[in-house]
């Protein structure tokens, strides 16, 4: 008997990737692996040829950043040094022009009023001509300003120097550090095109996985291989979730629904809960109702009709469907159950129909409450999301 799977049992990535590597060789279709198996083999090597080459440039920007992040510690220390030069020379140049201007006002004042500055005064007290006082006054005063002028120029050229060396470093560090946010740029670039790269070949490694299924479970299909048309949708679903999943099933039913579904004659307890179903036509659709001419849903209208024909089955359709015989679709009578798979969202049975195997669509034709706002009805076999028949 064959199971569904249940809700939360969500598969890990590993599962996935386990998945994709044994799904397409578990079943292979009639006649050994076909050409899809081929490229499903190639792509994969593609993908961990890119992968390879993925965590090379990751390794390599990871390196580049490290040394970026070097340089800019680097210039950080320098910018850092040239502040504290350029606040001595500011410091120095206030002391020079301070002294400068304390020194020519304290001579001129000495000069011109005669102030009691005993150096100045024994200028002017030695027997000389005005003029020899003022070649005295420029040897010794002017003498030393034009010392303390050279001395302030050296300290300021000292300076200089060291503000020019650290800006040259500067310049250099900048340099280096533009070249490695360059390279760090197109390695990241890189980096971009190659996620890219895998990106699109696992989306196309998802597609051939899932053509391949699709053709798998409809080679299943045609060998009555029930085995292999779940293992091919469970590997379909696992790659592309519910929607591949379907893709299979639809591929499966083309190849046996499709089929002509030959007229036969339904047991007796099959053609009752046919009558008994069809004695409700008319009557609203009910979520969990149960009562005749009052209302049904789904798995209630089966319920209630094989009941009164005398056979007993679970409630619920997700209880349903893996409590009864499972039958081909190709070996349907009037009576047996169609049951859908996730036509909801939530990866459950949750839908049954019954077939009835004559009516406005001849062999096609089935009975249901369908869902909110209709009423019990004839209605055409369809196959979206169908799993399988069961018989009670």
């Amino acid at each position: 008997m064959s199971r569904v799977r249940r809700r939360g049992t969500t598969l890990t990535p590993l599962a996935v990737i386990f998945t994709l590597v044994v799904a397409s060789s578990l079943w292979a279709p009639p006649g050994g692996p076909s050409a899809g198996a081929t490229t499903i083999a190639a792509t994969r090597a593609e993908i961990a040829r890119l992968s390879i080459s993925l965590s090379q440039q990751e390794k390599t920007s990871e390196i580049t950043a490290n040394r970026y992040d070097a340089e800019r510690a680097s210039l950080s220390t320098l910018n850092a040094s040239i502040i504290s030069l350029q606040a001595q020379e500011a410091t120095k140049r206030v002391a020079v022009a301070r002294t400068a201007t304390s020194l020519v006002a304290a001579v001129v004042k000495a000069y011109v009023f005669g102030a009691a500055d005993a150096q100045i005064l024994s200028l002017f007290n030695q027997n000389v001509t005005s003029s020899d006082a003022r070649t005295v006054f420029q040897n010794q005063v002017i003498g030393n300003l034009n010392h303390l002028k050279n001395r302030y120029n050296e300290e300021r050229a000292s300076l200089e120097s060291t503000v020019a060396h650290v800006a040259n470093a500067r310049a250099s560090a900048q340099h280096a550090t533009y070249e490695l946010r360059v390279l760090l740029a197109e390695n990241v670039h890189l980096q971009n095109v190659t996620q890219a790269t895998l990106d699109s070949v696992t989306a196309q490694l998802k597609g051939e996985i899932i053509n391949y299924e699709i053709a798998a479970g409809a080679n299943a299909a045609r060998a009555k291989n029930i085995p292999g048309e779940e293992q091919a949708i469970a590997a379909a679903s696992a790659v592309g979730g519910q929607n591949a999943a379907n893709l299979v099933i639809e591929a499966i039913q083309r190849a046996t629904v499709t089929q002509t579904i030959a007229e036969v004659a339904g047991t007796a307890q099959g053609l009752k809960a046919v009558a008994f179903a069809k004695s409700q036509i008319g009557v609203p659709y009910v979520w969990g109702g149960e009562t005749a001419g009052v209302g049904f849903d789904c798995s209630g209208l089966v319920q209630w009709a094989w009941a009164k024909s005398g056979i007993a089955i679970p409630r619920t359709t997700e209880t349903q469907w893996p409590a009864m015989l499972h039958v081909p679709l190709t070996a349907l009578q009037p009576g047996d159950l169609l049951y859908y798979y996730n036509l909801d969202g939530d990866h459950l049975v949750d839908h049954v129909v019954m077939y009835v195997g004559s009516g406005p669509w001849g062999v096609d034709t089935t009975i249901a409450a369908a869902h909110t706002g209709t009423d019990v009805s004839l209605a055409p076999l369809f196959t979206a999301g169908l799993i399988g028949a069961a018989r009670p």
